[in-house]
């Protein structure tokens, strides 16, 4: 033990130490600076008068303190004497300086970089009291009552003289506020000894004596100074874990926990420290954490976070209500702020937002004992009385519902991937009736609780919206537990009826009020209820579907209330179906017996652009609407095709020839339509441009595929015998028309690119289809070609290759005329080299004549073209 002890001391010396060192620098370099004002300030003085009343500079926190004590004679914690910024002398010079004061690390580190064998001292005297009890119960040298006994009265006598020594030296020092402090440690560790060892005591005697030693230590830290606190404090946390009575009982531990916070929270009522206030929430929050080592207090962890959480927000205002009916009495625990993600969060809301996640891993770490009102009720009800009053808490029963939420859902749901999908396990037989009678309570406590508060604290959308959307929540979580994921006609008509009495409602509400909140939520609470009938009923296509029947009553609420989170819904539901209906199959997996197609992305694109209708004509939601409604057309479209080539079966495994003609076309669509939401959106802008940059990356890739990998010159692919009107259409043609269009109507900088592409594109697709006019079904290039498919590809491409010069020419169009007349150059050639190899007499004859007058007339057409820009300039 004595080695132990060394080790401790060595390592805390070598980093107060090494703390030390660099405080030294930082010192003298303070010690220079003040030196060079100094000079500063006398060469001043030297110059003007000296003042009569110099005021004094002090640092001192300007946000407001705790409610303080009735009794006005209340004396304040005192704090060490060290020197600080008050001390410098202030002048016209420096007056005007502003000095920040330091954070509560920063006067902590410099506290112990002073002090530091003070607090050494004073952990070494608790240490010393907590060995004492352990090493007489190890050694067995007295009898219990003698053990337990000596500890009280050491842990009495240190306390006896660090208060005389306190009165005899007329005021506190740290060294006597660390002599109490290990004082009361040993106190903490003579009575849990007591409990959990010897059973010397009952339990709630024990609790009540280690309150009353808590009490007197947070009592003495108002005479002592915060040396004491923090030392009292810390190590009431840790006297159980050096104790070690490996009695198991977690319970009582909890308990212990809870009256050492409680003692703490009394303490920041009187003097607020930040270091305090993190300390008990570290304490509190480290023994949950601990706790959760063993199943021992799985039923009181419940309690023992609601206990918490009202602690927190009762105990250092006395507030035992959680009323809050004095907005004044407010603490820096209020004022306080934290920036988390760009808004400010004050540490009461930081804090409850780490119990209610604690709550969660709790529930969650039970999973189906979880079906216990002790663990759920309490921290439910104290969330529901600390959202009356404050208003930085409204959302808190919210947040406990939609952890509840997610914890039921996650343990049902099964991760292991099968054929159709991920899994979602039932429970039990035995206790489906029993979770059927807790989601049954917890929906009536959830909105019991919201409606008496909407009753009497008045209107607010938290309270209604709780009130009428948990039943609803629990309706879910008890379908997929009870019955899993089967389409039930009994679950969708109950939730079905429920949505029919909220709309009802608010029909009646309405004919009162045209502006009524409350019917406004009755009637977003019936589209959910709606929706969620919907899914309990229906699989695959028809859920799409209802989905987007929703948006046309959206939009008329809209409308009819201005709400911005309105919209926010509106484009929630939207993009749910246009993602539902993008990422098809992979969401889902559908019939081939049944034309759903056209009723599912037909019937969603024809909800998506009635609504559009509906939203006023400068609306950013009738923008997305309108831009929603073109991306479902094209899918629309996309889809049929797919339902006619594939005789049904719409979604297929293979990417082949087909399916790359068929994205080559639906991805360039939606890259204009993306391009054109970025020109229309005002936050999202960059975003969509990336979107459809992506698309066109895509679609170049696929028709590139088509190009080089499934060119039916040698992939292979055979097409139908039809002229013109085949797959060589959708596959070599269509793209040419989004190649113009992406020139015409896409980013600027690509209109070079993409009008080459298109032309090259169509010299591709007007020679295939002269083969496939030749040839038939297959395009092979392995076949025989004849004579008169040989002329045609030099009569077509000579037809091509005029209208593009003299167009070029008109226009000046660099690129169109160039193009011209680089097709024209490789037509005579052809026809020189290879369609002219095999002729003689009359036939050589009338080809050179042909081709001589063909070239004559270009030429003559070239000047008169070229000529006409010249006069409109002379004129």
């Amino acid at each position: 033990m004595i080695i132990i002890l060394l080790l401790l001391v060595a390592f805390i010396g070598g980093i107060l130490g090494f703390i030390s060192y660099f405080r030294i620098n930082k010192l003298n370099e303070e010690h220079q600076r003040l030196a060079h004002e100094l000079s500063k300030l006398k060469a001043v003085r030297v110059e003007q008068p000296q003042p009569t009343n110099a005021p004094e500079t002090r640092t001192a926190t300007t946000e407001p303190q705790p409610p303080q004590p009735s009794k006005p004679s209340q004396v304040k914690a005192p704090t060490p004497t060290r020197p600080s910024n008050s001390s410098r002398p202030s002048s016209p010079a420096t007056a005007t300086t502003p000095i920040s004061s330091p954070g509560w690390f920063d006067n902590f580190l410099d506290n112990l970089v002073d002090n530091w064998m003070i607090w050494l001292g004073g952990i070494c005297v608790g240490l010393a009291g907590i060995f004492l009890v352990k090493y007489s119960i190890s050694a067995g040298l007295l009898g219990p009552k003698t053990q337990i006994t000596l500890a009280i009265v050491i842990g009495l006598a240190l306390h006896s003289v660090a208060e005389w020594l306190r009165r005899r030296n007329g005021k506190s020092d740290p060294v006597f506020a660390s002599l109490a402090g290990g004082a009361s440690i040993t106190l903490y560790a003579a009575l849990l000894a007591a409990l959990h060892i010897y059973q010397l005591m009952q339990p709630g005697w024990v609790f009540v004596l280690l309150a009353v030693v808590s009490l007197m230590t947070m009592g003495l830290a108002l005479l002592h100074g915060p040396v004491l606190a923090i030392m009292g404090l810390i190590g009431a946390y840790i006297v159980p874990i050096l104790v070690n009575t490996n009695s198991g009982n977690m319970t009582a531990a909890l308990i212990y926990t809870l009256i050492i916070t409680g003692s703490a929270l009394l303490l920041i009522r009187y003097v607020y420290r930040e270091w305090l206030w993190w300390s008990l929430v570290a304490g509190s929050m480290g023994w949950w954490l601990i706790s959760l080592s063993t199943h021992q207090a799985d039923s009181f962890h419940g309690v023992y976070l609601a206990l918490l959480a009202w602690g927190i927000l009762a105990i250092p205002y006395f507030d035992w209500l959680l009323s809050h009916r004095k907005p004044q009495s407010t603490s820096e625990v209020d004022t306080h702020k934290f920036s988390i993600v760009n808004q400010p969060v004050s540490m009461h809301q930081l804090v409850l937002l780490l119990i209610t996640i604690a709550w969660g891993i709790s529930m969650y770490r039970q999973s189906h004992a979880a079906i216990s009102y002790s663990l759920s009720v309490p921290l439910i009800v104290v969330a529901f009385f600390a959202s009356r009053g404050r208003l930085s808490l409204s959302l808190l029963p919210w947040l406990l519902l939609i952890i509840q939420w997610l914890v039921w859902f996650a343990i049902g749901f099964d991760a292991v991937v099968a054929s159709n999908g991920y899994r979602f396990q039932v429970l039990p037989d035995g206790l489906k009736d029993q979770f059927i009678v807790f989601a049954s309570i917890m929906t009536l406590i959830y909105s019991g609780l919201a409606a008496w508060q909407w009753q009497s604290r008045g209107f607010s959308h938290s309270r209604v919206s709780m009130a009428l959307i948990a039943p609803l929540a629990w309706v879910s979580l008890a379908y997929l537990h009870v019955h899993g994921q089967a389409p039930s006609i009994l679950w969708s008509a109950f939730t079905l009826l429920l949505g029919l009495i909220y709309a009802l409602v608010a029909g009646l509400r309405l004919q009162k009020s045209k502006q009524d909140d409350v019917a406004l939520w009755l009637t977003l609470s019936a589209h959910f209820a709606y929706s969620l009938a919907a899914v309990l009923l229906f699989r695959e296509a028809l859920l799409s579907l209802a989905l987007a029947a929703q948006l046309l009553s959206l939009s008329w609420l809209i409308k009819r209330y201005h709400y911005p989170w309105l919209e926010l819904l509106t484009k929630a539901v939207l993009s749910l179906v246009v993602i539902r209906l993008t990422l098809n199959p992979w969401l889902a997996d559908y019939p081939t017996d049944v034309h759903w197609s056209l009723y599912t992305y037909g019937g969603s694109t024809l909800f998506a652009f009635l609504s559009s209708r509906l939203c006023a004509p400068d609306s950013p939601l009738k923008r997305w609407l309108e831009a929603a409604t073109l991306h479902l057309l094209v899918l629309t479209f996309a889809t049929e095709l797919r339902y006619w080539l594939y005789d049904g079966e719409i979604f297929i495994q293979e990417y082949g020839f087909v399916e790359a003609s068929i994205h080559t076309s639906l991805w360039s669509a939606l890259a204009l339509i993306y391009y054109h939401r970025a020109q229309l959106s005002n936050v999202l802008t960059s975003f969509y441009r990336v979107c459809s940059n992506i698309l066109l990356i895509m679609a170049l890739t696929s028709y590139a595929f088509l190009v080089f990998i499934k060119n039916p010159w040698w992939s292979g692919e055979t097409v139908s015998s039809l002229p013109i009107f085949n797959l060589l259409l959708l596959a070599y043609g269509a793209p040419v028309i989004w190649a113009f269009f992406i020139a015409r109507l896409h980013n600027p900088d690509f209109k070079r690119l993409a009008s080459i592409l298109a032309g090259i594109a169509l010299l591709l697709f007007v020679t295939l289809e002269i083969r496939q006019l030749w040839q038939g079904s297959s395009l092979a290039l392995s076949r025989s070609t004849s004579d008169g498919e040989i002329y045609s590809y030099s009569i077509v491409w000579l037809l091509m290759s005029i209208p593009a010069v003299l167009l070029g020419a008109h226009w000046n169009h660099k690129d169109l005329y160039r193009a011209g007349m680089g097709l024209l150059a490789v037509v005579i050639g052809k026809i020189f080299l290879i369609d002219m190899a095999g002729l003689d007499g009359l036939w050589r004859v009338a080809s050179f004549m042909g081709l001589g007058l063909s070239l004559l007339a270009l030429a003559w057409l070239h000047q008169r073209v070229a000529k006409q820009p010249a006069d409109k300039l002379n004129s």
